[in-house]
């Protein structure tokens, strides 16, 4: 240290000052040093103090008067030593320095006089600093090397990870420590290429960029990887859901074909055996062959696609992240929808992230929605001449345009499978619950894109685009080391800084640009405590005002239904069809058809609109039961993966967890889908011999049953009022919008995601005991004090801590802020 011309006479213990003599040279700061032998001190007494030695933790002085008066951002207290002049007593004592290279000393004096320190106004003691020299890096140093373990060191959770890479910066906090013409600026590329690593001391963030020349050698940076040899803790990254295998879509597939076959048969034969066979009659068996059956069994394809198409939704977007395609990517995690929001509308997000086939799939799924309302007008009654009979016949268009949208979905079909089967999908089991994607971000270098996210309705759109990978990692510092996970691919892994003693990100400056970052809305960001951003979100389907409006409008219109359909018995008695009902050569009725399809269409969009309230409910089950006050465990929060379940799974599984609304709602989802099955097979156009005309008339057991459903499906209006624990800051149908609320939790930091080998360990640690506890822990959604220690609002796992009353031990789960302790 550049100590100038100045001498180290008295330290003030309040505002410690810095006061410069002529060596050059760091000496070690410690007691020895500063009790020093007189002229006439015995050489046995001597001992040797080596210099440029680091120093202990603290220094501290014998005399315990002065520890009170010691704070945490005052330098040690330096102890003088008395040296006795004959000719001035009231001279004051002042360290001496040898400038020898090893400094006698004399072991200090255990009197209570021999350790006093007398101080001055600091005015008297302070002489000019050398000029043209600049000190602060040494001042930073020695400070560094007087605190960096207490700084690091810190009360530690069990169960959390304690390993982070941390620069160590000491804030200013009024000491003096920068003058006016040190303050740090932003500092060029060229200039900090020269200066040595331990004088790159930045309190300004890390952001994530491609790996470049101006990359310092400091830099932790996140590699690709791709595993030699598989094993169990590394396996091939090819798991494909159950829907998508070829075991299942080989199945599927063996039903198109056989739907295939069958509409080929009936749309053949006719012309050659004079229709299918004979008519009987309504309310007969083969009335329910020929205007039931074919509905029910294209309703059967269609719940079949639908499991394969939530798969597909579910799997997408690791798919892409996993494709080691060289293009930005990043737009994945916040446009790719993880369930289907609804299906009245084809998607088309698959084409934008060049996966157009997994897109035509999409689009082609969609078309076969209409087959069930088809396959409802397929056969029609014709009066034969030659036979003097009526029989049943295939209507040739429609049997004709079954037979393509079935071919096109065995191409889709096809297509699907030959896509995952011999594939890599980036997955080492199904991500079916917010448990499956935490050890995918466990160790990301992408989340701080996500600051103060929690609380914004749209997705992340400031950031620049990214090349995101899923896959296995190292880092330049590690590369033997092997994780898994999604990440941006040579770019640096964010270093903390200590911030007030606490372990903090970096994150306002940008080193790119080389300037601070500019104000955003995440700088102007509300309270995390206020209730009315934490419960402002629901799907606009389940607002309070659409929900008002759905009750309603169902009610009435079932009112209607029942009140037109049986005053005067018009249903029983039949109507005037308004139509051409005369069936033609072809087989076509525009009668029948009209009163088969648009019933049967009806039914289906009141099944299709059943579907995201369905999903909705099931995907947020897990934030409705770490909304509780006492939070929930994994296997009732965390754990839960009702939207992966099939329609019946779903229903059973809630009821064994006593999610009872999610039951009843899946159940209803399930059962609506007889709407379309009855509606589209009720009405036919019949000769009614006593009028002389042709009426539209009902089959009424199956009418009866329609209205049944009809009344059970309109009152479920009913159930589906979300309450306030289904209430978020907002969606939660991306990947992004999921990780917004954990970006910052220590939960991330669990043991239990940290690398788990497989589901079954993941589940197994989540469902045991951690080690070091007595208990199985709790997890809620609540404000929590987040690694940058700030207050962040999403999944942390709750803390017990106990009170001592007058009845005795009491232990309490803190579940949120005390200010606003029902965010919990």
């Amino acid at each position: 240290m550049n100590l100038g011309d100045s001498k180290l006479r008295y330290v003030n213990t309040s505002t410690p000052q810095l006061v410069h003599v002529n060596s050059k040279q760091s000496i070690t700061a410690s007691d020895d040093y500063y009790s020093l032998t007189s002229d006439g001190s015995s050489n046995d007494d001597r001992h040797i103090v080596q210099r440029f030695l680091t120093p202990p933790l603290r220094i501290r002085s014998p005399d315990p008067s002065r520890d009170a008066l010691q704070s945490e951002a005052t330098i040690p207290t330096i102890r003088p030593v008395k040296h006795k002049d004959p000719d001035d007593d009231e001279k004051p004592e002042v360290p001496v320095r040898n400038e020898q290279h090893q400094i006698p000393r004399k072991p200090v004096s255990s009197s209570s006089s021999e350790g006093t320190v007398v101080r001055r106004p600091v005015s008297e003691v302070v002489s000019p600093p050398t000029p043209g020299v600049d000190d602060t890096p040494y001042i930073q140093f020695a400070i560094d090397q007087l605190t960096r373990n207490e700084e690091v060191a810190g009360p530690q959770q069990p169960g959390r990870s304690a390993t982070y890479p941390v620069e160590r910066i000491i804030p200013d906090e009024g000491l003096g420590y920068y003058g006016p013409r040190q303050e740090r600026q932003p500092r060029r590329p060229q200039d900090r290429q020269k200066e040595s690593p331990r004088k790159l001391w930045s309190i300004y963030p890390q952001p994530i960029r491609a790996l470049s020349k101006s990359t310092t050698a400091t830099e932790n940076i996140l590699q690709s990887l791709q595993p030699t040899i598989e094993n169990f803790r590394h396996p091939k990254l090819n798991f494909v859901p159950h829907s998508l295998r070829f075991m299942y879509l080989g199945a599927l597939i063996f039903c198109c074909l056989l739907m295939i076959a069958g509409l080929l048969f009936c749309a053949i034969y006719p012309y050659s055996h004079l229709g299918l066979w004979q008519y009987d009659g309504t309310g007969t068996s083969r009335y329910f062959v020929f205007e039931y059956l074919p509905t029910l069994l294209a309703s059967f394809i269609v719940i079949w696609l639908l499991i394969v198409q939530c798969a597909l939704y579910r799997v997408a977007p690791f798919v892409v992240l996993s494709s080691g395609r060289n293009n930005e990517n990043s737009g994945v995690l916040h446009d790719m929808t993880l369930f289907p929001a609804n299906y009245l509308i084809p998607n088309v997000s698959f084409f934008r992230h060049r996966e157009p086939l997994l897109g035509l799939c999409s689009l082609i799924f969609w078309l076969e929605l209409f087959t069930v309302p088809l396959q409802s007008c397929l056969f029609q009654t014709r009066y034969y001449d030659s036979g003097n009979t009526w029989k049943w016949t295939a209507v040739q268009p429609i049997a004709w345009t079954l037979f393509v949208l079935y071919l096109l979905l065995l191409v889709a079909l096809l297509l699907l499978l030959f896509r995952f089967v011999p594939r890599q999908t980036g997955l080492k089991w199904d991500a079916v619950s917010i448990a499956d994607i935490l050890p995918l971000f466990h160790r990301s270098n992408v989340l701080q894109d996500f600051a103060r996210s929690e609380m914004h309705t749209s997705s992340i759109r400031q950031h620049k685009a990214k090349h995101l990978r899923l896959g296995y990692w190292n880092t330049s510092k590690r590369a033997s080391e092997a994780f898994y996970g999604i990440g941006e691919e040579n770019a640096p892994i964010p270093r903390f800084s200590l911030e007030q003693g606490k372990i903090a990100p970096n994150t306002n400056y940008d080193l790119e640009a080389q300037e601070p970052m500019k104000a955003s809305t995440f700088d102007t960001l509300k309270d995390v405590h206020d209730p009315a951003l934490r419960y402002r979100w629901t799907p606009w389907f389940l607002r309070d005002g659409m929900v008002v409006a759905w009750i309603v409008i169902a009610i009435v219109l079932m009112i209607a239904f029942i009140v037109v359909s049986f005053v005067d018995q018009a249903v029983e008695r039949g109507f005037l069809p308004l139509l051409p009902a005369p069936t033609t050569t072809e087989g076509f009725s525009p009668a029948d058809f009209l009163y088969s399809f648009i019933p049967c269409l009806i039914g289906m969009l009141l099944f299709l609109l059943w579907q995201p309230i369905d999903l909705y409910f099931r995907a947020l089950q897990p934030f409705a039961s770490l909304a509780h006050r006492d939070g929930a465990s994994a296997e009732q929060s965390l754990l839960l993966d009702y939207t992966a379940c099939l329609p019946i799974e779903v229903t059973i599984k809630a009821l064994i967890n006593r999610h009872y609304k999610v039951a009843y709602i899946s159940f209803i989802s399930l059962l609506s889908l007889t709407l379309p099955v009855l509606a589209g097979g009720v009405f036919t156009a019949q000769f009614v011999v006593k009028s002389q005309d042709i009426r539209i008339i009902a089959s009424m057991p199956g009418y009866y049953a329609l209205v049944l459903f009809v009344a059970i499906y309109a009152v479920s209006f009913t159930i589906i009022w979300p309450t306030r624990k289904r209430r978020l800051p907002h969606d939660i149908s991306t990947l992004g919008q999921l990780v917004s609320f954990v970006y910052q939790s220590p939960l991330l930091t669990e043991r239990a995601f940290a690398e788990p080998k497989s589901k079954i360990d993941l589940v197994t640690k989540l469902l045991g005991t951690p080690p070091g506890e007595k208990e199985i822990p709790r997890y809620a959604f609540k404000v929590y004090v987040g690694r940058d220690a700030k207050e962040h609002l999403g999944i942390e796992r709750l803390e017990k801590f106990t009170r001592f009353t007058a009845k005795g031990r009491i232990d309490h789960l803190m579940t949120g802020s005390p200010r606003h302790g029902d965010l919990a």
